[in-house]
């Protein structure tokens, strides 16, 4: 493990901005954790934060308008909404709706207003199986197309601002995807950057043929090179490593103690596909800190 240092660069290879962001929530006690990360990030980079809340309004009887007893819920989780908003140090709006799909909605929503990036938590004790499977956020990553911050209280507390962040790459293009969001929040808040690329050893597999494994993993000075041009104004730390890849990640991610994982779907069109399975998943299952994943 090494750090490395290079002079700036007259210009970034790619560049980030977040001036819209989206926090879809459910009103629970998790929920409300997340909000902090979508304030600190809203308020930071002086962008408007939409805080959107979806009722299901239940069944309709002969058209009837919705009935009492879900307005009376709209009108407490609006008030909840202004109130959470009323401190913000941002432009932000509180938007609440009847729908009768949550997942739909909310994806619509994103997909017609392209924020920069969506923040929402992560709920249940199975990490995907309550969270992504068949669910909101699966839909979101899914179909919306944009970053998704999905937030889960860190084990070792909640670190905010953001000092320490995990960026695992396996050196495909796919990889770079979430990199110029990732090192504008790691310029925002002065972050070290932990580089980490794990060569895959399957199991049961022979010395002579881990050995071999290894004569061709990259340096760590080609894995800083491969961050070089959005990290470039960051402080970098590369570690190249053997092993199963989500094990490595999640291992590093409590070891360090990061604040942050920023990772890439490697997805095209299907998260099922390229996401359910994979190593992806696996992370934001059982990461012990939020993940960004574009």
């Amino acid at each position: 493990m090494s750090v490395h240092a290079h002079p700036t660069p007259r210009s970034l290879a790619a560049t980030a901005a977040l001036r819209e962001i989206v926090f879809p929530t459910d009103l629970s006690a998790e929920s409300a954790r997340a909000f902090e990360y979508a304030r600190l990030l809203a308020e930071r980079f002086e962008a408007r934060l939409a805080l959107l809340h979806v009722i299901d309004p239940g069944p309709s009887v002969s058209g009837m308008a919705v009935p009492e007893a879900r307005r009376r819920s709209m009108r407490a989780a609006r008030e909840t909404l202004e109130r959470w908003a009323s401190g913000l140090g941002c432009r932000q709006c509180v938007i609440v709706e009847p729908a009768e799909s949550v997942s739909r909605a909310l994806v619509g929503y994103v997909q017609g207003c392209t924020p920069d990036l969506v923040v929402m938590a992560t709920h249940g004790r199975d990490g995907l199986s309550q969270m992504l499977l068949g669910s909101v956020a699966e839909s979101m990553i899914r179909h919306g197309r944009v970053p998704v911050l999905c937030v889960r209280e860190p084990a070792h507390g909640v670190a905010l601002p953001f000092r320490r962040i995990l960026v695992p790459t396996d050196l495909s293009p796919a990889s770079r995807r979430p990199f110029a969001l990732g090192a504008l929040i790691a310029r925002a808040f002065d972050a070290e950057v932990l580089a980490l690329h794990v060569g895959h050893v399957d199991e049961g597999r022979t010395a002579g043929v881990t050995a071999a494994v290894e004569s061709a993993l990259p340096s760590e000075a080609a894995l800083r090179d491969f961050l070089w041009p959005e990290f470039a104004a960051t402080r970098v730390t590369a570690r190249v490593e053997l092993g199963a890849a989500a094990e490595r990640i999640l291992e590093t991610a409590r070891s360090e103690k990061a604040d942050l994982i920023v990772m890439s779907t490697h997805g095209h069109d299907s998260l099922r596909d390229r996401v359910l399975g994979s190593q992806t998943e696996r992370v934001v299952r059982a990461a012990p800190c939020p993940v960004l994943v574009a």
